[in-house]
């Protein structure tokens, strides 16, 4: 490969490619975008969102970053990028769980074993205990405390299993990179029509996911003590 195609790449939107997108999930865009634009709204008019106590801010700021990151995922997978995409969505389910973790300054049991630790307080200091990757088996843990139903505690196990594979280095990384027709990889990003199911169902689970954000909104920026 050369490396004028190699800069054309880094530097040269496709725009028949993102044409394409558009094309094939239409309606998929349109209905993410009354999503995130309803879920902005919410987080806007909450209490949480216009608290200006340190405590208050972070959680707004997290479920700012989980509805931001869903958008910025599908801005990714419209330029063919499926990988950073589910590194995306990743971002956004750990952000709803330091959401709800922050929320109240209550103590929480931490992932092995019976010890507790107050979460918030822990957080200030920058524990290890406290790191993004390790809140969603936190919140599982101790979801009752927390007021998560099981429903909820689910939705983030079956968001961490479906991308997993998308966010980490992994053979199913490997074979969505791959060119059916030619059984080329793909350099980059780049959408085409014959990629379509796996984009199909990528953007179905961010539907899926992202109708979840009022709820979980109402839950916690609705109820911060």
């Amino acid at each position: 490969m050369l490396d004028s195609d190699i800069a054309n790449y880094i530097s040269v939107e496709d725009t028949e490619s993102r044409k394409v997108f558009n094309e094939d999930f239409d309606d998929e865009i349109k209905e993410l975008s009354l999503i995130f634009s309803k879920a902005f709204k919410l987080l806007e008019m909450s209490d949480c969102y216009r608290d200006t106590s340190t405590r208050a801010t972070t959680v707004s700021g997290y479920l700012f970053i989980a509805i931001e990151s869903a958008v910025t995922a599908m801005q990714l997978l419209s330029l063919g990028h499926l990988a950073p995409a589910g590194n995306s969505m990743r971002i956004s389910y750990e952000s709803l769980c330091l959401s709800v973790l922050l929320q109240k300054q209550i103590k929480i049991q931490v992932k092995n074993g019976k010890h507790k630790i107050d979460f918030y307080s822990e957080y200030t200091k920058k524990s290890g205990n406290t790191r993004a990757d390790k809140a969603i088996d936190l919140v599982i843990k101790n979801k009752d405390i927390l007021g998560l139903n099981d429903g909820g505690a689910d939705f983030l196990v079956t968001a961490k299993k479906f991308y997993n594979g998308y966010s980490h280095a992994s053979l199913m990384l490997v074979h969505s990179k791959i060119k059916p027709s030619t059984m080329q990889m793909y350099v980059a990003g780049g959408y085409e029509h014959e990629r379509f199911e796996i984009f199909r169902k990528q953007i179905q689970f961010i539907i899926r996911f992202s109708k979840n954000f009022d709820a979980w909104i109402k839950a916690v920026a609705y109820n911060a003590t």
